[in-house]
């Protein structure tokens, strides 16, 4: 078949554009696969939701809430926080709660609009909210992810719902950190040994973090009368018997209890735990399933218990690292849950079954034995480290999730904490997607496209 020197021309340009597309797509598969990017879609598109916390929370409130976001066009949070806010004003229409007036101020544009706004309580750029002469306002970091400064949904969604909480509320609920055992700060910023992270978190709670030392000679212990919960975080000491005692008789009473054990032995509490049907036992042998550095990966959630439901619904995946199992024993009076579950392999590779490592319990005060105030709650993990900055640090971190439900859950507060996922679309791919992915547009697309040339200008010969 002999062309003429245009048809030559003509299909050796069109030749020339597909090899140089061919290599493009080429070179974009080297990159794409070293780089394992993830596009995240969270900040675009209409479908914007909130948390069933945020909607619990709008159900409590009542009256009208000015709220101006003070936030110039550049910022990234400026328009998906305008949807978001506009979300959040129709569900409060839809749950009959306060009505939410929106305004919205460009620093940068109306500079007298924002002074005004800095005298009335704003800080800089963020959201303020006015009802009834108080003010709550929430800072632009609030509303942007803490590893890398981008819009982070979950972040704002949590940092507008505590700002609507906190609103209603004349005060926080105060949360005592125990001390004098070796337990880690929680101020600490270490990626390992930190919990600045869950401190933050629990802030936006509308949650106030103090140190706390138990007082075996005081009348209380030196528990405050309204703490909401206490947390204990990976003691390197033993707990006290006088102390412990302390500790059963504040529960015994409707106290709260957060215990994240310690890598070994019980620290003093497996007496306590055992009161609350929870006993400890050893570490799981080989995590079946198993993420960054070998640490445990599990979706078995409850999906019954208000501290994993949201969680079990949208199968988010929470990390331990080496958690010691937590075995429930049935106790009369004691409503035991196990929250937590993570499949074990032992070492011939035989499957072992789900160990729990996280346990819920519940049962009433000591006021009578048909009458209970407030339910003493405890709950147990098998380690601290999942609830490290490490893990808390991530976007929309079900580990960080998992932390907040639970102090939630003890200090009685409303809805679940739950953000994972909400308002988030994420698309990534492994590196060997992506190369499979671009040497399909690299080989496949161009070779159809040389097939397509070659019959038309047959056809036309």
């Amino acid at each position: 078949m002999r062309l003429s020197k245009g048809q030559r021309n003509w299909f050796l340009g069109a030749f020339a554009c597909v090899a140089l597309a061919a290599l493009a797509a080429v070179l974009a598969d080297a990159l794409l696969a070293r780089l394992s990017p993830t596009l995240d879609l969270s900040a675009f598109g209409a479908g914007v939701e909130i948390s069933e916390r945020g909607r619990a929370t709008l159900t409590d409130t009542a009256g009208v809430i000015s709220v101006t976001c003070v936030l110039p066009a550049e910022s990234p949070a400026a328009a998906p926080v305008g949807r978001l806010l506009r979300t959040f004003a129709q569900a409060s229409r839809d749950a009959a709660g306060a009505t939410l007036e929106l305004a919205y101020v460009d620093p940068r544009v109306d500079a007298g609009a924002a002074e005004r706004l800095m005298g009335q309580g704003a800080e800089g750029p963020g959201i303020l909210f006015r009802q009834a002469g108080r003010r709550v306002f929430v800072h632009e970091a609030a509303l942007l992810s803490a590893l890398d400064g981008t819009y982070d949904p979950a972040e704002a969604d949590g940092a507008i719902t505590a700002a609507l909480a906190r609103l209603t509320r004349s005060e926080g609920v105060e949360v005592g950190w125990l001390t004098g055992h070796g337990e880690p700060a929680f101020d600490g910023t270490d990626p390992l040994t930190g919990f600045s992270g869950l401190r933050r978190a629990l802030e936006n709670e509308g949650c106030r973090l103090r140190p706390l030392a138990l007082d075996a000679s005081a009348p209380d212990g030196g528990i405050p009368e309204d703490l909401g919960a206490l947390l204990i975080v990976s003691p390197r000491y033993p707990v006290t018997s006088a102390e412990r005692a302390v500790l059963i008789d504040w529960l015994d009473q409707g106290g709260r209890l957060f215990c994240a054990l310690p890598p070994s032995g019980d620290a003093g509490l497996g007496p306590l735990l055992a009161r609350w049907g929870i006993r400890v036992g050893d570490a799981p042998r080989v995590p079946a399933r198993r993420g960054e550095g070998d640490a445990g990966l599990t979706d078995l959630l409850s999906a019954k218990h208000p501290v994993t439901r949201e969680l079990a619904a949208a199968d988010a995946r929470v990390t331990f690292c080496a958690p010691r199992a937590l075995w429930v024993e049935p106790i009369r009076g004691v409503a035991a849950t196990v929250l937590a579950e993570l499949d074990a392999l032992p070492p011939d590779g035989a499957d072992e079954g789900p160990v729990g490592v996280m346990v819920a319990a519940e049962r009433g005060s000591r006021v009578d034995a048909d009458l209970a105030f407030r339910p003493g709650r405890v709950i147990a993990v098998g380690e601290s480290a999942f609830a490290a900055n490490r893990l808390v640090l991530d976007h929309a971190s079900p580990n960080r999730d998992l932390a907040v439900n639970a102090v939630r859950w003890l200090t009685g507060l409303s809805g679940s904490g739950a953000r994972s996922g909400a308002g988030v679309l994420r698309v990534g791919q492994d590196a060997r997607a992506w190369r499979l992915d671009f040497l399909l547009a690299a080989l496949g697309v161009p070779l159809a496209l040389c097939l397509v040339l070659w019959l038309v200008t047959r056809r036309r010969e």
